[in-house]
C-alpha cells in the first residue's frame, strides 16, 4: 500500500540515506512509502519574494518504482497543496514534465498557482 507523509529532518537524514542520497535534507520533506520502504521523495522550500513561493526542489524516485506509482505521488502532492491557500509554485529547471499540471515556462523555470493545478489531464480535461 502507497502511503505519503512529511517526515522532520532527523528522520529524512536516515531516509535520505536509504535512498542512496547524499546530500543533506532542508526545507520540507515529504516521502512515499511502499509499506514501510521509502521508495520517492518531495522536497521543497518556501521562498518570500513579493508574495510566498513554494520552490519544488527536487523529487526523486527510486529504482522499480513504476509509472502509475509516480503519478500517485504527484497527484497526493499537488493535491494536498490546492487544499491551502493558493501559493505561487516553482520548479528551478526548465522541465515540460510539468506543463502537463499547468506550469508554464517563466525565465527558465515552470511555474502555476496552486490553485491552477490540473489533476484532469489524463481524461483530458482541464481544471475549472
Amino acid at each position: 500500500m502507497l502511503t505519503v507523509k512529511y517526515e522532520d529532518s532527523r528522520a529524512a537524514a536516515d531516509i535520505y540515506k536509504t535512498l542512496g542520497l547524499e546530500e543533506k535534507p532542508s526545507g520540507a520533506n515529504f516521502f512515499m512509502y511502499d509499506g514501510d520502504k521509502p521508495v520517492a521523495l518531495w522536497n521543497m522550500s518556501v521562498e518570500v519574494e513579493d508574495e510566498p513561493v513554494g520552490v519544488i526542489r527536487r523529487i526523486y524516485f527510486a529504482d522499480g518504482v513504476d509509472e502509475e506509482d509516480r503519478t500517485f505521488f504527484m497527484h497526493a502532492m499537488f493535491f494536498k497543496l490546492m487544499e491551502g491557500a493558493p501559493v505561487k509554485l516553482r520548479v528551478p529547471e526548465a522541465d515540460e514534465s510539468f506543463a502537463k499540471f499547468g506550469f508554464a515556462e517563466k525565465n527558465g523555470c515552470m511555474e502555476a498557482y496552486s490553485k491552477d493545478i490540473n489533476l484532469h489531464y489524463r481524461c483530458g480535461g482541464k481544471k475549472g
